[in-house]
């Protein structure tokens, strides 16, 4: 057992890796991708250019880690096959919380805001955040739209189409706000209320094709 346990803890090259990730996420959010240099990186996490180098191959390397760090947390529980066991509803209000919760309401949006300002001078910047990011975002709310509407819970001809407006009608205005730089604040009642109305509006656009299990699954929900 003592073995075990042993065998799950970190490497030490592990923890100095994650170290540089969470002191470059740090000071790419501070600074700018742009106006960092690997220096200002070392002399928060501590360690060496040499290190960082065989870690991660560089200034580029180590943001597009960073990226894809924050989207791996972020999808983390929209990749659990725990959504498939859900009633419709109730799993498609998981999926649209958390992506407003994620977006809108915590500061993973400043790095989109960092991305959207370095991408015009850095465009593989852009690249590895869109692939990382939005484009997962999309194959995952796609992907689960379709089987739903094998199962006959939805009507989805083209399940693409469908999850770009369903994470359209999640973000809706408070992500160009946030872009713009202003503060979005609401209570959470607001946000339940907004939520409510994105599912309503989502659910009508693609109505069940079964009544009968869409009731069932309403039911389930406690709807």
């Amino acid at each position: 057992m003592m073995q075990e346990r042993r065998d799950k803890e970190p490497t030490r090259r592990e923890k100095r890796r994650l170290a540089i990730l969470d002191a470059a996420r740090e000071v790419f959010l501070q600074q700018g991708y742009g106006a960092t240099s690997l220096n200002d990186i070392v002399s928060v996490s501590g360690g060496s250019l040499a290190t960082l180098y065989d870690l991660f191959d560089g200034k580029a390397g180590l943001f597009r880690e960073t990226i894809e760090q924050e989207c791996r947390n972020f999808f983390g529980v929209l990749d659990s096959e725990d959504i498939a066991a859900l009633p419709l509803r109730e799993a498609l209000r998981l999926v649209a919380r958390q992506f407003f919760d994620g977006v809108i309401q915590q500061p993973k949006m400043s790095l989109l805001r960092v991305v959207v300002a370095e991408a015009p001078h850095f465009p593989e910047v852009g690249a590895t955040f869109y692939s990382a990011g939005p484009a997962r975002a999309r194959e995952i709310v796609s992907t689960y739209l379709e089987k739903q509407s094998r199962r006959g819970l939805i009507k989805v001809g083209d399940p693409v189409r469908a999850a770009d407006v369903f994470i359209a009608l999640v973000l809706g205005e408070y992500q160009m706000k946030m872009l713009c730089g202003e503060e979005v604040k609401l209570t959470p009642e607001e946000v339940d209320r907004h939520l409510g109305y994105t599912l309503d509006l989502f659910l009508k656009i693609y109505g069940p094709e079964n009544l009968e299990l869409a009731v069932q699954d309403a039911n389930a929900c406690g709807v």
